[in-house]
Protein backbone atom coordinates (compact mmCIF):
# COMPACT_ATOMS: atom_id res chain seq x y z
CA UNK A 1 0.00 0.00 0.00
CA UNK A 2 1.10 3.52 -0.78
CA UNK A 3 0.31 6.82 -0.15
CA UNK A 4 0.23 10.03 -2.24
CA UNK A 5 -1.09 13.92 -2.10
CA UNK A 6 -1.71 15.97 -4.95
CA UNK A 7 -2.21 19.35 -4.21
CA UNK A 8 -5.24 21.43 -5.73
CA UNK A 9 -4.37 24.79 -8.03
CA UNK A 10 -6.01 27.88 -8.36
CA UNK A 11 -6.60 29.82 -11.55
CA UNK A 12 -6.42 33.57 -10.87
CA UNK A 13 -6.74 34.56 -14.75
CA UNK A 14 -6.60 32.82 -17.70
CA UNK A 15 -7.00 32.94 -21.34
CA UNK A 16 -9.02 30.02 -23.46
CA UNK A 17 -7.12 28.00 -26.35
CA UNK A 18 -8.82 24.88 -27.81
CA UNK A 19 -8.34 25.84 -31.28
CA UNK A 20 -6.24 22.57 -31.67
CA UNK A 21 -7.82 19.41 -32.60
CA UNK A 22 -5.62 17.51 -30.21
CA UNK A 23 -6.46 17.43 -26.45
CA UNK A 24 -2.42 17.94 -25.81
CA UNK A 25 -2.33 21.16 -27.65
CA UNK A 26 -5.17 22.64 -25.73
CA UNK A 27 -5.03 24.56 -22.51
CA UNK A 28 -4.87 28.01 -21.41
CA UNK A 29 -1.90 30.95 -20.57
CA UNK A 30 -2.52 32.14 -17.29
CA UNK A 31 -1.01 32.52 -13.97
CA UNK A 32 -2.30 31.39 -9.98
CA UNK A 33 -0.63 28.89 -7.70
CA UNK A 34 -0.97 25.32 -6.53
CA UNK A 35 -2.04 24.94 -2.77
CA UNK A 36 -0.86 21.58 -0.41
CA UNK A 37 -4.53 20.45 0.39
CA UNK A 38 -5.17 18.38 -2.73
CA UNK A 39 -6.66 14.84 -3.28
CA UNK A 40 -4.43 11.92 -1.24
CA UNK A 41 -4.95 8.55 -2.59
CA UNK A 42 -4.11 5.17 -0.53
CA UNK A 43 -3.58 2.31 -3.43
CA UNK A 44 -2.32 -0.72 -3.88
CA UNK A 45 -1.59 -3.23 -6.82
CA UNK A 46 -3.47 -6.51 -7.22
CA UNK A 47 -3.13 -9.14 -10.14
CA UNK A 48 -4.67 -11.76 -11.94
CA UNK A 49 -3.15 -14.80 -13.61
CA UNK A 50 -3.67 -14.16 -17.73
CA UNK A 51 -6.07 -17.30 -19.31
CA UNK A 52 -6.07 -18.95 -22.67
CA UNK A 53 -9.27 -18.94 -24.56
CA UNK A 54 -9.49 -21.20 -27.50
CA UNK A 55 -11.80 -20.69 -30.30
CA UNK A 56 -13.27 -23.53 -32.21
CA UNK A 57 -15.39 -23.80 -35.44
CA UNK A 58 -17.21 -27.11 -35.44
CA UNK A 59 -15.01 -29.82 -34.95
CA UNK A 60 -12.06 -28.37 -36.02
CA UNK A 61 -10.10 -25.36 -34.24
CA UNK A 62 -9.90 -22.15 -36.74
CA UNK A 63 -7.53 -20.64 -34.14
CA UNK A 64 -6.14 -19.56 -31.06
CA UNK A 65 -6.08 -16.28 -29.18
CA UNK A 66 -5.11 -15.10 -26.12
CA UNK A 67 -7.65 -13.32 -23.85
CA UNK A 68 -5.91 -11.49 -20.96
CA UNK A 69 -8.94 -10.59 -17.84
CA UNK A 70 -9.14 -7.39 -16.94
CA UNK A 71 -8.21 -7.37 -13.22
CA UNK A 72 -11.13 -5.26 -11.50
CA UNK A 73 -10.82 -1.78 -9.97
CA UNK A 74 -11.48 -0.76 -6.90
CA UNK A 75 -12.30 3.00 -5.59
CA UNK A 76 -13.36 4.31 -2.94
CA UNK A 77 -13.66 8.08 -3.13
CA UNK A 78 -14.88 10.72 -0.06
CA UNK A 79 -15.05 14.22 -0.45
CA UNK A 80 -14.33 17.12 1.96
CA UNK A 81 -17.38 16.60 3.61
CA UNK A 82 -17.01 12.77 4.04
CA UNK A 83 -19.62 11.90 1.66
CA UNK A 84 -19.26 9.40 -0.40
CA UNK A 85 -18.67 10.40 -4.28
CA UNK A 86 -20.54 8.16 -6.58
CA UNK A 87 -19.53 9.12 -9.95
CA UNK A 88 -15.40 7.58 -10.57
CA UNK A 89 -15.37 8.06 -14.21
CA UNK A 90 -12.77 10.98 -14.00
CA UNK A 91 -10.00 7.99 -12.15
CA UNK A 92 -11.45 5.33 -14.38
CA UNK A 93 -10.62 7.31 -17.72
CA UNK A 94 -7.08 7.70 -16.38
CA UNK A 95 -6.50 4.19 -15.57
CA UNK A 96 -7.76 2.89 -18.98
CA UNK A 97 -5.53 5.59 -20.50
CA UNK A 98 -2.73 4.11 -18.42
CA UNK A 99 -3.73 0.69 -19.84
CA UNK A 100 -4.11 1.78 -23.64
CA UNK A 101 -0.39 2.98 -22.52
CA UNK A 102 0.65 0.09 -21.31
CA UNK A 103 1.71 1.76 -18.09
CA UNK A 104 -0.81 -0.74 -16.53
CA UNK A 105 -1.39 -4.12 -17.55
CA UNK A 106 -4.77 -5.65 -18.53
CA UNK A 107 -4.25 -8.13 -15.37
CA UNK A 108 -3.69 -5.24 -12.94
CA UNK A 109 -5.94 -3.99 -10.74
CA UNK A 110 -5.94 -1.03 -8.67
CA UNK A 111 -7.66 -1.22 -4.79
CA UNK A 112 -7.80 2.96 -4.07
CA UNK A 113 -9.08 4.83 -0.77
CA UNK A 114 -9.22 8.48 -2.42
CA UNK A 115 -9.65 11.60 -0.40
CA UNK A 116 -11.12 14.73 -1.30
CA UNK A 117 -9.71 17.33 0.60
CA UNK A 118 -11.52 20.61 -1.04
CA UNK A 119 -14.92 21.12 -2.23
CA UNK A 120 -15.46 20.41 -5.69
CA UNK A 121 -16.62 22.49 -8.50
CA UNK A 122 -15.23 25.42 -6.94
CA UNK A 123 -12.58 26.43 -8.54
CA UNK A 124 -9.61 25.03 -6.76
CA UNK A 125 -8.00 22.41 -9.04
CA UNK A 126 -9.45 18.80 -7.65
CA UNK A 127 -9.97 17.07 -10.92
CA UNK A 128 -6.64 17.94 -11.97
CA UNK A 129 -5.28 16.96 -7.98
CA UNK A 130 -7.03 13.48 -8.40
CA UNK A 131 -5.60 12.71 -12.01
CA UNK A 132 -2.51 13.74 -10.87
CA UNK A 133 -2.51 11.51 -7.66
CA UNK A 134 -3.56 9.06 -9.34
CA UNK A 135 -1.04 8.68 -12.22
CA UNK A 136 1.80 9.26 -9.08
CA UNK A 137 0.11 6.10 -7.66
CA UNK A 138 0.52 3.79 -10.51
CA UNK A 139 3.62 4.31 -11.32
CA UNK A 140 5.05 4.15 -7.96
CA UNK A 141 3.41 0.79 -8.21
CA UNK A 142 4.96 -0.23 -11.28
CA UNK A 143 7.57 1.54 -11.94
CA UNK A 144 6.82 1.99 -15.27
CA UNK A 145 8.07 4.80 -17.60
CA UNK A 146 8.10 8.77 -16.89
CA UNK A 147 6.04 10.51 -14.83
CA UNK A 148 5.92 13.45 -17.31
CA UNK A 149 4.35 10.18 -19.33
CA UNK A 150 1.17 10.18 -16.66
CA UNK A 151 0.87 13.87 -16.18
CA UNK A 152 -0.12 13.88 -20.43
CA UNK A 153 -2.42 11.32 -19.47
CA UNK A 154 -3.91 13.14 -16.85
CA UNK A 155 -4.36 16.72 -19.03
CA UNK A 156 -5.34 14.60 -21.90
CA UNK A 157 -8.72 13.19 -19.08
CA UNK A 158 -9.13 16.44 -17.96
CA UNK A 159 -9.70 18.45 -21.27
CA UNK A 160 -12.45 15.09 -22.20
CA UNK A 161 -14.36 16.15 -19.07
CA UNK A 162 -13.92 19.43 -19.62
CA UNK A 163 -13.18 19.72 -15.93
CA UNK A 164 -9.92 22.27 -16.65
CA UNK A 165 -7.58 23.72 -19.11
CA UNK A 166 -4.66 24.01 -17.38
CA UNK A 167 -4.45 22.92 -14.08
CA UNK A 168 -2.17 19.60 -14.74
CA UNK A 169 0.45 21.76 -16.23
CA UNK A 170 0.28 24.48 -13.68
CA UNK A 171 0.33 21.94 -10.71
CA UNK A 172 3.34 20.28 -12.13
CA UNK A 173 5.47 23.43 -11.56
CA UNK A 174 4.32 23.91 -8.60
CA UNK A 175 4.33 27.36 -6.62
CA UNK A 176 3.00 30.71 -8.30
CA UNK A 177 3.21 29.71 -11.79
CA UNK A 178 2.57 31.71 -14.99
CA UNK A 179 1.75 29.41 -18.06
CA UNK A 180 3.36 30.55 -21.25
CA UNK A 181 2.67 28.14 -23.64
CA UNK A 182 -0.98 25.89 -23.47
CA UNK A 183 -1.39 21.97 -23.38
CA UNK A 184 0.32 18.83 -21.71
CA UNK A 185 3.43 19.06 -19.49
CA UNK A 186 6.51 18.95 -21.13
CA UNK A 187 5.19 19.54 -24.81
CA UNK A 188 3.35 21.49 -25.90
CA UNK A 189 2.48 23.26 -22.66
CA UNK A 190 5.28 25.25 -20.73
CA UNK A 191 5.02 27.23 -17.52
CA UNK A 192 7.58 28.73 -15.10
CA UNK A 193 6.64 29.21 -11.06
CA UNK A 194 8.66 30.48 -7.99
CA UNK A 195 8.59 29.66 -4.73
CA UNK A 196 6.16 31.68 -1.90
CA UNK A 197 5.85 29.49 1.41
CA UNK A 198 2.92 31.28 2.84
CA UNK A 199 -0.97 31.09 3.88
CA UNK A 200 -3.95 30.80 1.47
CA UNK A 201 -7.33 31.06 3.39
CA UNK A 202 -9.70 29.42 1.24
CA UNK A 203 -13.33 30.73 1.16
CA UNK A 204 -16.45 29.26 -0.77
CA UNK A 205 -20.19 30.20 -0.97
CA UNK A 206 -21.43 26.50 -0.34
CA UNK A 207 -24.39 26.44 -2.62
CA UNK A 208 -22.06 28.25 -5.59
CA UNK A 209 -20.29 25.17 -7.36
CA UNK A 210 -20.05 25.43 -10.71
CA UNK A 211 -18.12 23.19 -13.44
CA UNK A 212 -15.76 24.17 -15.52
CA UNK A 213 -17.08 23.39 -19.11
CA UNK A 214 -19.90 25.58 -18.10
CA UNK A 215 -17.57 28.99 -19.25
CA UNK A 216 -14.56 27.40 -20.79
CA UNK A 217 -17.68 25.37 -23.60
CA UNK A 218 -19.83 28.91 -23.86
CA UNK A 219 -18.81 30.97 -26.66
CA UNK A 220 -19.65 34.06 -25.32
CA UNK A 221 -17.73 33.45 -22.03
CA UNK A 222 -15.26 32.30 -23.58
CA UNK A 223 -14.52 35.53 -25.94
CA UNK A 224 -14.55 37.96 -22.34
CA UNK A 225 -12.34 35.51 -20.23
CA UNK A 226 -9.57 35.52 -23.25
CA UNK A 227 -9.76 39.31 -24.06
CA UNK A 228 -8.97 39.68 -20.34
CA UNK A 229 -6.75 36.70 -19.69
CA UNK A 230 -4.76 38.21 -23.24
CA UNK A 231 -4.87 41.59 -21.73
CA UNK A 232 -3.59 41.04 -17.89
CA UNK A 233 -0.69 38.39 -19.63
CA UNK A 234 1.13 41.12 -21.41
CA UNK A 235 2.37 42.95 -18.44
CA UNK A 236 2.82 39.48 -16.80
CA UNK A 237 5.53 37.89 -19.20
CA UNK A 238 7.70 40.89 -19.42
CA UNK A 239 10.91 40.55 -17.57
CA UNK A 240 11.62 37.56 -15.52
CA UNK A 241 8.86 35.59 -13.25
CA UNK A 242 10.26 35.21 -9.32
CA UNK A 243 8.52 36.39 -6.35
CA UNK A 244 8.52 40.35 -7.34
CA UNK A 245 6.07 39.66 -9.23
CA UNK A 246 3.91 39.12 -6.74
CA UNK A 247 1.95 42.34 -6.43
CA UNK A 248 1.47 42.58 -10.11
CA UNK A 249 -0.16 39.16 -9.64
CA UNK A 250 -2.53 40.47 -7.31
CA UNK A 251 -3.27 43.75 -9.42
CA UNK A 252 -3.57 42.09 -12.53
CA UNK A 253 -5.81 39.31 -11.12
CA UNK A 254 -8.34 41.97 -9.70
CA UNK A 255 -7.95 43.31 -13.41
CA UNK A 256 -8.76 39.86 -15.12
CA UNK A 257 -11.70 39.43 -12.77
CA UNK A 258 -13.59 43.02 -13.88
CA UNK A 259 -12.93 42.68 -17.43
CA UNK A 260 -13.85 39.19 -17.80
CA UNK A 261 -17.42 39.81 -16.44
CA UNK A 262 -16.73 37.36 -13.82
CA UNK A 263 -17.61 40.29 -10.96
CA UNK A 264 -20.92 40.78 -12.54
CA UNK A 265 -22.79 37.41 -11.09
CA UNK A 266 -24.22 38.12 -8.20
CA UNK A 267 -23.26 35.09 -5.89
CA UNK A 268 -19.06 36.03 -6.92
CA UNK A 269 -19.89 39.73 -5.79
CA UNK A 270 -21.59 39.19 -2.50
CA UNK A 271 -19.38 36.45 -1.84
CA UNK A 272 -16.17 39.18 -2.30
CA UNK A 273 -18.14 41.83 -0.67
CA UNK A 274 -18.52 39.73 2.24
CA UNK A 275 -14.90 38.70 2.82
CA UNK A 276 -13.72 41.77 2.03
CA UNK A 277 -15.86 43.25 4.74
CA UNK A 278 -14.23 40.76 7.44
CA UNK A 279 -10.62 42.16 6.35
CA UNK A 280 -12.03 45.83 6.99
CA UNK A 281 -13.56 44.82 9.90
CA UNK A 282 -10.78 42.96 11.81
CA UNK A 283 -8.29 46.03 10.19
CA UNK A 284 -6.51 43.58 8.01
CA UNK A 285 -6.87 45.31 4.65
CA UNK A 286 -2.89 46.77 4.71
CA UNK A 287 -2.09 42.96 4.78
CA UNK A 288 -4.66 40.51 3.38
CA UNK A 289 -5.88 41.06 -0.43
CA UNK A 290 -9.12 38.47 -1.37
CA UNK A 291 -8.65 37.07 -5.25
CA UNK A 292 -11.47 35.35 -6.80
CA UNK A 293 -10.72 31.58 -7.73
CA UNK A 294 -11.34 31.13 -10.90
CA UNK A 295 -13.94 29.81 -11.76
CA UNK A 296 -15.57 28.63 -8.86
CA UNK A 297 -17.50 31.08 -6.24
CA UNK A 298 -14.43 30.71 -4.53
CA UNK A 299 -11.77 33.23 -2.93
CA UNK A 300 -8.39 33.50 -2.05
CA UNK A 301 -7.22 35.02 0.52
CA UNK A 302 -3.26 35.87 0.62
CA UNK A 303 -0.87 38.46 2.03
CA UNK A 304 -0.42 41.34 -0.23
CA UNK A 305 3.10 41.31 0.38
CA UNK A 306 5.46 37.86 0.66
CA UNK A 307 8.24 39.33 3.35
CA UNK A 308 5.11 40.92 6.07
CA UNK A 309 2.97 37.79 6.86
CA UNK A 310 -0.24 37.87 9.02
CA UNK A 311 0.52 36.49 12.51
CA UNK A 312 -1.33 33.03 13.35
CA UNK A 313 -3.96 34.54 15.89
CA UNK A 314 -4.37 36.96 12.98
CA UNK A 315 -5.56 34.35 10.87
CA UNK A 316 -7.20 32.48 13.25
CA UNK A 317 -9.50 35.59 14.14
CA UNK A 318 -9.89 35.84 10.59
CA UNK A 319 -10.96 32.88 9.84
CA UNK A 320 -13.57 32.41 12.76
CA UNK A 321 -14.91 36.00 11.02
CA UNK A 322 -15.46 34.22 8.00
CA UNK A 323 -16.90 30.79 9.65
CA UNK A 324 -19.68 33.20 11.66
CA UNK A 325 -21.58 34.10 8.09
CA UNK A 326 -22.01 31.23 7.24
CA UNK A 327 -19.27 30.77 4.65
CA UNK A 328 -17.26 27.71 4.23
CA UNK A 329 -13.20 28.27 5.36
CA UNK A 330 -9.56 26.43 4.93
CA UNK A 331 -6.09 27.42 5.83
CA UNK A 332 -3.58 25.77 3.29
CA UNK A 333 -0.44 26.92 2.11
CA UNK A 334 0.76 27.42 -1.49
CA UNK A 335 2.68 24.91 -2.88
CA UNK A 336 6.72 24.58 -2.85
CA UNK A 337 7.81 24.66 -7.06
CA UNK A 338 8.59 21.52 -8.46
CA UNK A 339 10.18 20.11 -11.81
CA UNK A 340 9.02 16.98 -13.60
CA UNK A 341 12.89 15.99 -13.07
CA UNK A 342 13.22 16.35 -9.42
CA UNK A 343 10.02 14.50 -9.22
CA UNK A 344 10.45 11.70 -10.69
CA UNK A 345 13.81 11.36 -9.24
CA UNK A 346 11.98 11.37 -5.90
CA UNK A 347 9.37 8.94 -7.04
CA UNK A 348 11.85 6.29 -8.57
CA UNK A 349 13.74 6.63 -4.81
CA UNK A 350 10.27 5.67 -3.52
CA UNK A 351 9.76 3.06 -5.49
CA UNK A 352 13.23 0.99 -5.26
CA UNK A 353 12.78 1.62 -1.15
Amino acid sequence: MIEHRSGGHITLLFSIDKSHRLPRSQGSLGAGFTIQHGVVIQARLTTLEPTELKVFAGSEPEGKRIEEKLAPISLNIVDSNGESVEDSSLYLDLIEGCRSATLLRPHEGIEADIKIECPLSQGLGMSAAGLMAMGNVIHQLTGRGRLNQYYKIAHRIERKHGSGLGDVLAASVGGVELRLQPGAPGWPGQAVSFDADIPVVLVWESGGAKHTSDYIDNPEWQHSITQAGMSCMDSLRKGEWDENKWALLLDESQNFADQSGMMEETIRAQLRQTVDAVIAEQGLHHHLAARMCMLGTSVAVVPKNLDELPKDEDLTRFMEGLSNTGLGVLLSHIAPVTTLHQTQRDQEGLHRA
